[in-house]
């Protein structure tokens, strides 16, 4: 079978000589394409060169460049791509040559090749999804490789706007869903691969996770002063510090890292997807992509259903964390994975209870913040008061949560055991 990897330059040192660049780093020669101008419907169109790049006996498959432009919904992109075509088995030499692009020092993402699929999704358009008659691994695959282009992108947009907390939310938000979904389709996978990925996505998530939580801290210590009173606009001794906390953190961050280092582990996980048709473990059934979702959902559900057998105290914050870890996985995959949808109202339902354990854990966590910065700061008496007054609001706004918590989870439990009765 016949595969295509796509890596689009972002950040491009010198345009004018993108495909000599790209030759010279593969070591190839260019043979000049010609030009092509495509419609894709109202408003889409490609206007470019697709450049053929030979010569290299090591490169038994086909390497490709394409410049030019791009119009979507009357907006202008450049579109300077480097094509891998290559066969099932080729994966390790395409591996080796996407490592060698990426040493360069232009920055890439990983791209969808077709040119009317990019195009669409520049228009807002949703990735098209398999029918579930469909193999479960042709359904994976797919499901798996919309979300891995959008978190290539992702990273592009953060490293082009490093100040942007909403980026650094959104994009953690869309690795953990990858991970999730990657977690309900591993059954009839290779585990010790499965779990390499899991662990690599974490990484990228958790390198993410202290300017995150030093985000919602600062929220949360201006949205107590609102409460209290205060004036929007003004800010507290410990808000102050978590925000140079926050900065020095995205400083190490972006210090630390560069855009290429997360779109060689993209391209290498696309790579890995396309050779799973011949990777599946022997003797897994052939299920169709609905059978797969409809047992695996069956199966996660019971195990949420019984989920309260094994943590019954809810007050216990470190149960309510493993919960709400279950829950926002659950949710994760049902809103994502077409074949998984929940009905309206049950989904509506597994929010709000995700929310709720969602504040709990943040209230958790900015205490253990603000406790950190207390133990760091004993002589300075303002901030040491801030910090009391800051942990007592939490307190009463975390017990009032609580409160509502096992309702919520017997109503959330009671629906779902319906849903599972009606399929």
């Amino acid at each position: 079978m016949t595969w295509k990897l796509c890596l689009h330059g972002v950040r491009v040192a010198h345009p004018e000589t993108f495909t000599e660049n790209v030759a010279k780093l593969l070591k190839l020669t260019v043979k000049q394409g010609k030009l092509r101008e495509k419609e894709y419907g109202e408003n889409c169109s490609a206007r470019y060169r697709r450049h053929k790049l030979t010569g290299g006996p090591l490169f038994p498959f086909k390497v490709r460049t394409l410049e030019g432009i791009l119009l979507a919904e009357a907006r202008l992109s450049d579109l300077r791509d480097v094509e891998f075509t290559y066969s099932s088995g080729q994966e390790n030499l395409v591996k080796s040559a996407v490592h060698k692009l990426l040493s360069g020092g232009d920055g890439f993402v990983l791209a969808e090749p077709d040119l009317k699929l990019r195009l669409d999704a520049l228009s807002g358009k949703a990735y098209p999804h398999l029918s579930g008659d469909r193999g479960w691994l042709k359904v994976m695959r797919q499901e798996l490789y919309w979300q891995a282009l959008v978190i290539s992108w992702f990273w592009h947009l953060l490293y082009n706007d490093p100040d942007n907390k909403l980026l650094v939310r959104q994009l953690r938000v869309k690795i953990r869903r990858l991970r999730s979904c990657l977690v309900f389709f591993k059954e009839g996978l290779p585990e010790e691969t499965v779990l390499r990925w899991q662990a690599l996505f974490r990484e990228d998530a958790e390198a993410l996770s202290n300017m995150r939580e030093l985000d919602v801290a600062a929220l949360a210590c201006q949205r107590g002063r609102n409460t209290a009173g205060d004036g929007p606009g003004s800010s507290s001794p410990l808000q102050d510090v978590i925000l140079q906390l926050r900065q020095k953190e995205q400083d190490k961050f972006f210090t630390d890292s560069c855009l290429n280092l997360h779109t060689v582990i993209l391209a290498e996980f696309m790579l890995w997807l396309n050779g799973l048709p011949a990777l599946s473990l022997p003797g897994f059934p052939r299920e169709s992509g609905n059978r797969y979702v409809a047992r695996r959902l069956g199966e996660w559900s019971d195990k949420l259903i019984s989920l309260n057998r094994k943590y019954p105290d809810f007050s216990n914050m470190e149960d309510l964390h493993r919960i709400r870890i279950k829950v926002k996985r659950f949710r994760y995959v049902t809103q994502t994975i077409e074949l998984a949808r929940l009905p309206l109202d049950l989904l509506r339902q597994l929010k709000q209870l995700q929310d709720v354990l969602g504040l709990l854990h943040d209230d958790y966590v900015n205490a253990v913040w603000a406790k950190g910065i207390a133990l760091q700061h004993p002589g300075e008496e303002a901030l040491q008061q801030d910090i009391q007054a800051f942990l007592n609001w939490q307190s009463a706004r975390s017990e009032s949560a609580l409160a509502l918590v096992p309702a919520m989870w017997e109503s959330f439990v009671q629906a779902l055991k319906e849903n599972l009765n009606k399929n």
